[in-house]
């Protein structure tokens, strides 16, 4: 299955093929690119219409159409196979995995009020990191039961703790599911 993937394609249609992976569908492309405009769109005016203003509304739309476009993309077969293609291992899942607590920090700083809320960005960051090492290290069998358990247990941590972001409430649901259930769980067989 995975010898038979597709080549990404050059040029500009070759970074979205690295992206998402090369041979993606048209329902598969209409889907995650409708819902990802629709997020973005529906994220920027919840921003806007709790006061935030513009730059904020703006910020907000780029990313949920990044994290919560990013969780349909990855839940496609096309994503999946190519995230874990022959040659990608823990490192790779990893890294694109830490890569997002720079979300976390942009979250942290301009939507949680003054200043940079450090707790925030401390639990919200170590439960996805430690989450990610976890469902990575875990059998291919049940790395999808240990996502879902994890997710859930992020969730009520960061409910707990320091709380949903007024106007972002979506971020950290989406951006677990994005890349604990998303990215980190290759295609079932």
């Amino acid at each position: 299955m995975r010898s038979t993937l597709p080549l990404p394609r050059t040029g500009w249609l070759g970074i979205w093929d690295r992206l998402v992976g090369p041979g993606m569908t048209t329902a598969e492309l209409s889907l995650v690119l409708s819902v990802s405009l629709i997020v973005a769109i529906l994220a920027g005016l919840n921003v806007w219409n709790v006061g935030m203003g513009w730059l904020l509304a703006l910020i907000s739309a780029v990313i949920a159409f990044d994290v919560i476009g990013g969780a349909v993309c990855n839940m496609t077969q096309t994503t999946k196979r190519w995230v874990h293609r022959d040659g990608t291992g823990a490192k790779e899942h990893l890294g694109f995995i830490a890569l997002h607590v720079l979300h976390i920090a942009i979250i942290a700083w301009l939507f949680r009020g003054d200043g940079v809320d450090w707790v925030y960005a401390l639990v919200v960051s170590v439960c996805l990191l430690v989450s990610a090492v976890i469902v990575v290290s875990t059998p291919e069998r049940l790395k999808m039961p240990t996502a879902v358990s994890l997710y859930l247990a992020a969730l009520l941590i960061v409910l707990l703790g320091p709380g949903l972001t007024p106007g972002m409430e979506w971020f950290v649901p989406a951006l677990f599911i994005k890349l604990l259930m998303g990215h980190a769980v290759p295609l079932q067989k």
